[in-house]
């Protein structure tokens, strides 16, 4: 692995905070090291689950972009440090225009995956935390399989049929084997040694959906 992992430009965050506002900006750098050190058979993190997107990347290098944020997002009442969208533009008009205008900007093209992560976080974290996140929203660009795990591909293009995938509970199952166990999963390891406070009983009488014998 490089000696440094990419940090978010200086000003970026300063300027945030004399605008009272969130400001964002292109990472390039960014994904260039991760496609080093993760999408790159012989890298330091190289993971086989994210193989799909390194042979979408290598067809296509505007696949996937990158970008920090000055500080993190809020959904659901819940701190947001990273994010993986599809890049989808549902307005049309000047508002589509304007959109696109500010992927090609950025990028020099619009990305069908863009991700995002929080530059207040990612400066000051440990590399490990730093690289789970990053690793995290990796596991969102999902690749469709068959019935026997292979991977589907593309009648049209040859390439991996990809979506944008849900969490396997509150983190991915691949990012825990290789970075352990976060809190919320020690907190479900720990509920789960318990009995369920609610019965197959209790479900069936509030829901009314299933008969017990």
């Amino acid at each position: 692995m490089d000696q440094f992992r990419p940090f978010p430009p200086s000003n970026l965050i300063d300027q945030a905070e004399e605008e009272e506002a969130i400001r964002l900006a292109p990472a390039v750098d960014l994904k260039e090291w991760v496609i080093k050190n993760w999408l790159t058979i012989g890298g330091e993190l190289h993971n086989p689950d994210h193989d799909h997107i390194a042979e979408l990347l290598h067809d296509d290098e505007t696949f996937l972009a990158f970008a920090w944020a000055s500080s993190a997002a809020v959904a659901k009442k819940r701190m947001v440090l990273g994010q993986c969208e599809k890049v989808m533009f549902n307005q049309g008009g000047w508002k589509k225009a304007r959109q696109e205008q500010q992927m090609r900007d950025w990028f020099g093209f619009v990305p069908q995956y863009l991700i995002t992560v929080d530059a207040a976080f990612c400066e000051q974290t440990s590399d490990r935390e730093f690289c789970r996140l990053i690793e995290h929203e990796l596991y969102h660009i999902g690749v469709e399989r068959d019935a026997d795990g292979e991977i589907i591909y593309s009648d049209h293009t040859g390439l991996p049929k990809h979506y944008l995938a849900g969490h396997d509970v509150e983190v991915f199952f691949g990012e825990t084997k290789r970075w352990g166990a976060d809190e919320s999963v020690k907190r479900l390891l720990e509920i789960s040694k318990n009995a369920p406070f609610v019965s197959e009983t209790n479900i069936a009488a509030c829901c009314g959906n299933c008969v017990i014998n």
